[in-house]
Formats: C-alpha cells, sequence, structure tokens
C-alpha cells in the first residue's frame, strides 16, 4: 500500500465526554498524526454541518443518541462535503454480539456503545488505512462489466487507483510486476477462469484481496470462492452501493459478511 496519508482530520460528534475522549486516545497512538475536532452540541445537527462547512475531515463519528432526522441531516452533510469523509456511526450495541442497529443509516462504519479501546484503535487504524491511496485491479472479460466497476471506484469515497485486465494471465502478470491491494476478479472467463487466477495471485501476493464476481446464482460458487481465499464476491448485476458495501467490509469498517 502506498502510503501517502501525512495527516488524517477527524470530526466527532458527541454529547458524551467519555466517548470523544476514547476517541481522541486512539488518535494519540496512530500510526500517522491526527488531528481532531469535536462538536459537543450534538443534540441537533446544526454545529456539526456547519463544522463540516467549514474544514476538509477525513472521517466524522457521530452518535445515535441524535434524534433519526437530525442524524441523517449529519450524514447528508458528510456526503456532500467536497472532501467526502467516512461517516462511522457510534451506536447502541446488542451485548452479546456488539451488533450496532444502523436504524436505517447508510453509514461506512459501526463503533459499538459503550466503546471499548481496543475497538476504537482498531477501528481508527482501519480508516487509516482506508483513507491511504490503495491500488485496484479489475480483472474481467466483459469491457462492460470492467467500465461499471472503474467508474464506481473512481467516484468512491476510498482513495483507489483502478487499472484493468481481460484475462487472468494478463491479471497475474500485472501482479508479478506491481503490488496491487485489491482485485475484483470473474469467475468464468475464457482461458485461465477466475478460480485458477485467484489460486495464481494469492501464491504471488498472499495478502491480496480479491472479490469474485458472478452472474450465476449458486452459493456453491461463493462457498468455493470463501474456501480459496476470497475475501468478498458479488453478483451480477451489481449497483454502485453494492461495491461501497465490498470495500467497506474490505477496510474493516463493517462486519465482514464471513466470519
Amino acid at each position: 500500500m502506498n502510503h501517502e496519508l501525512t495527516l488524517l482530520k477527524i470530526l466527532i460528534v458527541s454529547e458524551a465526554a467519555a466517548e470523544r475522549a476514547r476517541v481522541r486516545r486512539a488518535a494519540v497512538h496512530a500510526s500517522v498524526p491526527i488531528e481532531v475536532t469535536e462538536v459537543e452540541a450534538a443534540a441537533d445537527a446544526s454545529a456539526a454541518r456547519q463544522t463540516l462547512a467549514s474544514d476538509a475531515f477525513d472521517v466524522v463519528f457521530f452518535d445515535s443518541r441524535m434524534p433519526k432526522n437530525e442524524r441523517q441531516l449529519v450524514l447528508d452533510a458528510i456526503r456532500a462535503a467536497p472532501s467526502r469523509p467516512l461517516a462511522i456511526l457510534i451506536g447502541a450495541a446488542e451485548m452479546k454480539t456488539r451488533e450496532v442497529l444502523t436504524d436505517g443509516l447508510e453509514v461506512d462504519g459501526l463503533l459499538a456503545k459503550p466503546i471499548e479501546p481496543a475497538e476504537v484503535t482498531e477501528l481508527v487504524g482501519n480508516c487509516i488505512r482506508a483513507r491511504v491511496p490503495s491500488r485496484v485491479l479489475i480483472v474481467d472479460d466483459s469491457s462492460t462489466v470492467r467500465a461499471i466497476v472503474h467508474k464506481v471506484l473512481q467516484a468512491s469515497r476510498f482513495r483507489l487507483n483502478a487499472e484493468e485486465a481481460s484475462e487472468g494471465k494478463a491479471a497475474v502478470e500485472r501482479v508479478e510486476r506491481q503490488r496491487f491491494d485489491i482485485v475484483f476478479l470473474d469467475c468464468h472467463m475464457p482461458g485461465v477462469d477466475g478460480f485458477a487466477t485467484l489460486g495464481q495471485l494469492r501464491r504471488v501476493q498472499p495478502d491480496i484481496k480479491v472479490v469474485m464476481i458472478t452472474g450465476t446464482r449458486d452459493m456453491r460458487i461463493e462457498d468455493r470462492a470463501r474456501a480459496e481465499g476470497a475475501r468478498d464476491f458479488l453478483y451480477k448485476p451489481f449497483f454502485a452501493k453494492d461495491i461501497d458495501a465490498v470495500l467497506n467490509r474490505l477496510f474493516g469498517l463493517m462486519r465482514p459478511r464471513w466470519n
């Protein structure tokens, strides 16, 4: 991964001083310098929206204690911000599973209450990795599918530099020449198919994150992809929100589909 991040700017919108302090403490020990801005008046969205309009942030943590309509206004302001920050909801969690209810908000990540120091440290680290530029390879024999994925990645909140390959052999040759962080890989291609390509890619770069793609609705294909090392899966036709959800999971911002 290309480490071109020199400063991470975090905004915390929460009325709970203890929660803001937990995020600040995690920021102190992060791998890059972090500048933290706090908004204590979280009963309505106006202060948060004004702060978002006045500066460029990389990550915004906001509190689920806000009324739902105010939370949506904060999220809308996050999505409209030119810096395209990640939206992390601090929410109440089910005690056993630590699952956080989003209440319908389409956020990028979740932080469970009560906030555990290890969880916030891990999440801040994942946010840093998500804001560092990543190299992506799109492998599909369909130029239409490659173009769709490429367009979505260019518009993503993540910083992604995408390249394309039309078949498995070319993809492996690319990965042999230079490092990639993520590969979107079609299962069924002429010549070297997706599964053979997956094995070769992982031999060249064992930690590469591969997302398998197929138009065949068969759970056996997805199960095989998981067993052979794919990190996630997409069924055609897919939409921008589906790719965004995959990226959120790959960067550790949301719970993976596969445990």
